[in-house]
């Protein structure tokens, strides 16, 4: 089933879950009702991300509805960059400029802090009943505060107050936990995410999604949401809940290539792979590729942990080093163990500053012999030899039997009983030349 079907699927099936507050406490109630008001509004949309096109596209979807409530919509975000004669070539796409141009919305360009702190409604435009904020990353002036009648809402992509701040999604899909989801709030402008609650609804992260994955569907959620919400705004505001400071967390931002390096002494092929998956399309995670005197920074864009089900490349992998690359021609990938005895496929890989390449390219271009080079965890000085790899202290190096079962381990035992002993000493032969280098 398509991300999109699920999605109307659980806006559908599963009601929101309102905040709504007694005396003593707070408590989560699936509320079904309507409590729709008869006002019309002009809504100003703050935003920049696929994650805000997709809440505004729901915007405008009910904007354009017979049973609307949206008078109008105008959009504040970055501006498209285009360059070259007659301004044909495409530097930098912004996405809710894009759509705002094609459906006629009214636009107002902001392209950095700086200029958000000093923007302010510009002359001409009509006067706002209420802002929407999803996925901006700079702070709204103080000068906004009291300019809308119904005030300033959010549309955060998790379960507030767990994971505020700028990369909430990437905080939730490397955390242990799944579960996360999206929710409407009032706009802080004093803290960030930390206004009161008016509605959330619970999203659980599935196995294979990537963080864009994620946040388009999040994207979708948020936006029904949204469109409930101003519905009702009248009722949530007056049951809205504040916050529990005690309960909260914070996701930060994320600019150093460190935090996305594979360490391949340390490293299991599931927490590579998670990742992999949390940064996908923000940051790729990389490692170190030496042949010879080339050490190149080597991105890894797609991959997945094999399946027992698969045979290896290479029988005896588990007496290669971690991160030894193996492949076979027409194969599409690399084959890769890791220090859990698990091996990790990989897909779609690239040097940095070169084109991305499937699995099979790059053994064309990079790679003449399988299991005779890995990657490194850190780059070395060219004069030096490859250092031999490093376990850490009290590491057990799994067997056949720790990672198939035994009748799974007799054949595979008798596949690499196959292999020409003079292949296998060529391998080592080559693998002890390249440390002495």
């Amino acid at each position: 089933m398509s991300y999109l079907l699920r999605c109307r699927a659980a806006v559908h099936i599963r009601s929101p879950i309102w905040h709504q507050s007694t005396r003593f406490k707070s408590t989560l109630t699936s509320y079904s009702g309507s409590v729709v008001n008869n006002k019309s509004y002009r809504v100003l949309f703050f935003g920049e991300t696929p994650y805000s096109l997709e809440v505004l596209k729901a915007l405008n979807d009910w904007r354009l509805s017979d049973n609307t409530m949206i008078d109008s919509i105008s959009v504040v975000c970055p501006k498209s960059i285009w360059t070259g004669l007659k301004r044909r070539v495409l530097v930098r796409e912004s996405l809710v400029d894009t759509f705002a141009k094609e459906n006629t919305l009214g636009s107002s360009w902001v392209n950095n802090n700086n200029e958000m702190q000093s923007w302010s409604i510009p002359e001409g435009w009509p006067k706002f009943d209420i802002a929407v904020v999803a996925g901006c990353r700079w702070r709204l002036p103080k000068s906004l505060e009291n300019k809308f009648s119904e005030g300033v809402v959010s549309v955060h992509p998790s379960l507030l107050p767990k994971h505020r701040g700028p990369t909430p999604v990437i905080s939730a899909m490397l955390s242990d936990s799944r579960e996360t989801g999206v929710t409407v709030c009032e706009y802080s402008f004093d803290r960030v995410d930390s206004g009161n609650i008016l509605a959330q609804l619970p999203y659980t992260i599935e196995k294979g999604y990537t963080r864009e994955d994620v946040l388009r569907d999040l994207g979708y959620l948020g936006g029904k949401l949204l469109v409930k919400s101003i519905e009702n705004i009248d009722h949530l505001k007056k049951h809205a809940v504040r916050q529990n400071m005690y309960e909260a967390n914070y996701s930060r931002y994320y600019d150093n290539d460190d935090e996305v390096r594979v360490i391949w002494e340390t490293m299991g092929a599931d927490e590579i792979v998670k990742l992999n998956e949390a940064f996908h399309g923000k940051r790729a995670t990389h490692t170190i590729f030496r042949k010879k005197d080339i050490m190149a920074k080597v991105f890894l864009y797609d991959m997945h942990v094999a399946d027992k089900s698969t045979e290896p490349l290479d029988a005896e992998f588990l007496k290669y080093p971690p991160g030894s690359i193996f492949y076979k021609r027409k194969v599409p990938y690399l084959e890769v163990p890791c220090i859990d005895g698990k091996r990790l496929h990989i897909t779609r890989l690239g040097r940095e500053g070169r084109p991305i390449m499937t699995g099979l390219q790059y053994v064309n271009g990079y790679l003449r012999l399988s299991g005779a080079l890995r990657f490194l965890s850190y780059p070395v000085e060219p004069v030096k030899p490859t250092p031999k790899f490093q376990y850490p202290p009290g590491y057990v190096k799994p067997t056949l039997m720790d990672v198939y079962s035994p009748a799974e381990s007799q054949e595979l035992l008798a596949v690499s009983k196959k292999v020409k002993a003079s292949d296998r000493n060529k391998i080592k032969q080559l693998i002890e030349s390249m440390c002495d280098e």
